[in-house]
């Protein structure tokens, strides 16, 4: 697995693809793709298809 960090998100990293390859395709078709890809960040020459991750805080509940 990787993650990406931008302005303090963190997103998984689903697949990457160069953009030339994919320069007739927008990022919601992208999105559709792939079902788990919420979000589509570019870095030079390479997309890539994220999922956001959520943070959470939870709190282990006793039953006794």
């Amino acid at each position: 697995m990787r993650f990406i960090t931008v302005r303090d998100v963190k997103y998984l990293v689903i697949s990457t693809v160069l953009a030339k390859k994919v320069s007739e395709v927008t990022s919601e078709n992208l999105k559709k793709r792939y079902s788990l890809v919420d979000t589509v960040l570019k870095n030079g020459d390479t997309l890539y298809l994220c999922m956001t991750c959520i943070e959470t805080e939870f709190e282990e509940v006793d039953d006794g």
